[in-house]
């Protein structure tokens, strides 16, 4: 053999990684948990099919989100179904009665289709009766060990191949039965409804049963056909003889209680029972051993042993996953204490099983040695050590077998990794020490982040500082530009107030006074005071150290900043064109503001020096949307060269040469703009010039 027939399938998408699988698996190298999910292979399983119920529980008893499920051959089976040339016969396990109400289920599966039914249990008598037989006879080799689980068999094949001359020379009750059966119906299909996944490898190996039919995929079939057991009538099987007291043989011992209740040749002493756990932990080994030493009366006659708990009745085909073992015995043991005290029914089972012993040969030797399909290599002791190094076991305390891993000690969680089959990271010590270097990792970033943290407000704080004095300093650079823009703009007016006061004083000296002509001069000097005032706030304004928020119409800005650079633009003969007109109030800062309309303005000024406009002259347009104010600047002054037009923000960047710029206005002009009113400042050429476009979001 080179495979084993699948009995467990997977659905990696499914696999949540716990390893409860592992954790449950008597063999536990059929699985492989050292990547994202946990792997299976099939050549090292034995089909006890742990690993589905514990995976089953973990996805809250959905089946549908389970990584394991059972493999039967209900497709096989359903196209059998569809064969309206083909026979079926449907063997029943002796654990039906702990599932399903018995009499009622042969009715349903009549209703299936399926000719003939028959029970395992009368099998069951004959595998008893052949114990017997090979026990009295001296062919078997002491002790025997049951057979009927093929669970069982496997993990003898795989891990203790010396044990296999040991295995009973006799088949198992669906074996026997389905012989028997084969011979009243030699061209149908047999069927075995059944609580085990393993059989359908003892099927693939002996050929004696078509298909293994597990008591979930009848149930489902069931529905699927609209079929309910409450509502049919009960039906009989179609034995010729109604087994006696083996109808318990799916009970934990049940081999050990058909045995004796039939023969006295025995002590029950000398029949072990042995199930679950205890088989995969060391007892084969120990039996083992103990064969090597020579027998002796400490030895049993016969091990009748099965790998599920609470045996075939809740075996790992079965669905009543979590009963009480009253619930899941008291139905079968009755019908077997009721079968043991019918004289009739013994009487009538004695003669049928004397005629089968005399005419047929029970004899079953369908073993074979897997061991090479299941074997590891085992790590040498530097090795070992290594592996415990990886996994940060280093004193006496790190070596807790604590099974969180899924294997029952570090030792075999190690070589499980020596093998691939697990990683360093799936050790719960390995796991607890990461985390705390973890923790303690996170403490000091948390602590050095305090610290940065603490760093950066005073590098933001120490930022702000740097943009009042960048402000401040650039409003300082301006100053002596805005003092000659005073002068510009008070040179008119004082002239006019000197020659108006000096003809009035002329018109006294002359005794030329008229009333009437002194008004007339007296309100222009009034007038010419009143615009000095006006530019003396337009600047105060400007000038102003806060810097607060306000509500203001946008072309309010544009003019009192016109009223500071109004006059030096009309004296340096350029024309200034006004396109804008706001409806709504923007809130914003307005001083801020007319300091970047003030620097784009009189950049635009300064371009003309050295432009060869016939005309110069500023385009200031305006348009609003519910989004965002917009101010475009044009002037037709040449533009800025492409070599530095995307340098012109960058501070300390000037095109005027040393001691005539700071390069600072633009910059803080875009700082201003981007940052205290998360607007845009933009530039671009366009035509003959250059456009500042200042856009500032409605709040």
């Amino acid at each position: 053999m080179n495979s084993l027939v699948e009995v467990v399938g997977i659905n990696e998408a499914n696999c949540v990684n716990c390893h409860q699988c592992i954790a449950v698996c008597p063999v536990k190298i059929c699985s492989d948990g050292s990547g994202d999910v946990v792997k299976f292979n099939n050549n090292h399983c034995i089909g006890c099919g742990r690993c589905i119920e514990a995976c089953i529980r973990v996805h809250g008893n959905d089946f549908t989100k389970s990584a394991r499920y059972p493999i039967d051959d209900t497709d096989a089976f359903l196209a059998s179904l569809k064969d309206p040339t083909r026979e079926l016969v449907a063997l029943i396990a002796p654990s039906a009665r702990s599932n399903f109400d018995l009499p009622r289920l042969i009715s349903a599966l009549r209703e299936l289709g399926i000719k003939y039914i028959y029970d395992v249990s009368l099998g069951a008598e004959i595998t008893v009766a052949g114990y017997h037989q090979a026990l009295t006879s001296g062919t078997a080799k002491l002790p025997i060990i049951a057979q009927p689980c093929p669970t069982i068999v496997t993990y003898i094949e795989l891990n203790h191949p010396r044990l296999l001359k040991h295995l009973a020379p006799v088949g198992s009750p669906v074996f026997h039965m389905a012989r028997y059966v084969r011979r009243l119906h030699p061209h149908a299909r047999q069927v075995f409804i059944s609580p085990c996944l393993a059989k359908r490898r003892e099927f693939a190996r002996n050929q004696a049963v078509d298909y293994n039919i597990i008591f979930p995929s009848i149930e489902n079939l069931l529905k699927e056909r609209g079929i309910v057991l409450d509502k049919l009538e009960a039906s009989a099987f179609d034995n010729p003889v109604e087994a006696g007291t083996a109808v318990a043989f799916s009970m934990p011992g049940g081999l050990k209680n058909a045995y004796l209740s039939r023969y006295k040749d025995i002590d029950a002493s000398r029949i072990l029972r042995l199930e679950g756990p205890a088989v995969f932990e060391g007892y084969l080994k120990v039996l083992e051993n103990s064969i090597d030493e020579g027998w002796d009366d400490s030895l049993p006659l016969i091990i009748d042993v099965l790998s599920c708990l609470n045996g075939c009745n809740s075996g790992a085909a079965c669905f009543n996953l979590n009963p009480s073992v009253h619930a899941l015995e008291s139905s079968v043991a009755c019908e077997a204490e009721a079968r043991g005290r019918n004289p009739a029914l013994k009487r009538k089972l004695n003669r049928f099983l004397d005629k089968t012993l005399a005419s047929e040969n029970l004899f079953y030797d369908q073993y074979h040695d897997l061991s090479r399909l299941g074997q590891v290599k085992e790590p040498s002791k530097s090795e070992i050590s290594f592996i415990f190094r990886q996994m940060l076991k280093g004193d006496e305390n790190d070596f807790r077998n604590c099974a969180a891993c899924g294997y029952h000690s570090c030792h075999d969680m190690a070589v499980a990794i020596f093998n691939g089959l697990n990683k360093v990271e799936n050790c719960y010590v390995y796991r607890e020490k990461e985390l705390i270097r973890e923790q303690q990792i996170l403490s000091s970033m948390v602590d050095n982040l305090e610290v940065l943290n603490k760093e950066l407000q005073n590098q933001i704080s120490e930022r702000k500082n740097q943009e009042k004095m960048l402000v401040h300093n650039s409003k300082l650079a301006a100053m002596g530009e805005m003092i000659g823009m005073i002068a510009h703009q008070w040179r008119q007016p004082l002239s006019s107030i000197s020659t108006l006061a000096g003809n009035l004083q002329i018109y006294i000296e002359l005794g030329l006074f008229d009333q009437t002509e002194f008004d007339t001069l007296l309100d222009q000097i009034n007038q010419h005071s009143q615009y000095l005032s006006n530019t003396i706030n337009d600047f105060r304004n400007f000038f102003r150290p806060d810097n607060p928020m306000d509500t203001i119409m946008l072309d309010q800005v544009v003019e009192n900043t016109l009223g500071i650079i109004g006059k030096s633009l009309e004296y340096n003969h350029i024309t200034v064109v006004k396109d804008y007109e706001f409806s709504s109030e923007i809130l914003t800062h307005p001083n801020e503001l007319m300091q970047v309309f003030l620097n784009i303005l009189k950049n635009a000024s300064d371009a003309f020096v050295d432009s060869s406009a016939s005309a110069p002259a500023i385009t200031i347009r305006g348009r609003e949307t519910d989004k965002y104010h917009q101010v475009e600047i044009i002037d037709n002054a040449g533009g800025i060269p492409d070599s530095v037009i995307s340098s012109i923000f960058e501070p300390y960047f000037s095109t005027k040469g040393p001691g005539v710029g700071t390069g600072l206005g633009l910059y803080m002009s875009k700082m201003i703009v981007e940052e205290h009113c998360r607007g845009q400042l933009l530039v671009e050429n366009r035509g003959d010039g250059a456009v500042f476009t200042v856009r500032l979001p409605v709040v």
